[in-house]
């Protein structure tokens, strides 16, 4: 019996702990007016912190999933967009099948950062899945 209360409390604690870390965060004034004006029709908005410089919302616009970093001061860090892998430039795709013959695009990103673009994909090779990132002209990074 003792062994059974004890695996219930591990259990409570783990369910307390990961309630009070599921809390919603609130981005400063300066980063959410930033966001607003970047991505006003963006809708089903979650904040979290991505580190102690940046905030990090993810977020739904135009039904396609999206996360977008920035800056304690507002500044825009980054923006990750879900894509198809259909849609990926034919110089990612065959760079992809070039290092993964049998490989199986699972996941496509455009990654959008200032004056930077490129594409994170997970390619679910042999069992195993790796991530690799790309740029638009298909040189791996």
């Amino acid at each position: 019996m003792k062994m059974k209360a004890i695996v219930l409390m591990s259990l409570l604690c783990v369910v307390v702990a990961t309630t009070a870390c599921a809390q919603k965060v609130k981005a400063p004034e300066a980063v959410l007016k930033a966001f607003n004006a970047k991505f006003p029709g963006a809708t089903d908005v979650k904040w979290g912190k991505e580190n102690s410089k940046e905030y990090e919302a993810e977020f739904k616009l135009n039904n396609t999933a999206v996360s977008a970093n920035f800056g304690l001061d507002g500044s825009w860090k980054e923006t990750e967009t879900t894509i198809k892998a259909a849609d990926l430039p034919t110089p990612v795709v065959n760079a992809v099948k070039a290092k993964y013959p049998a490989g199986v695009i699972t996941l496509a990103e455009k990654v959008e950062k200032p004056g930077k673009t490129y594409y994170e994909t997970i390619v679910k090779s042999n069992g195993k899945k790796k991530e690799i990132e790309i740029s638009a002209d298909g040189k791996i990074m």
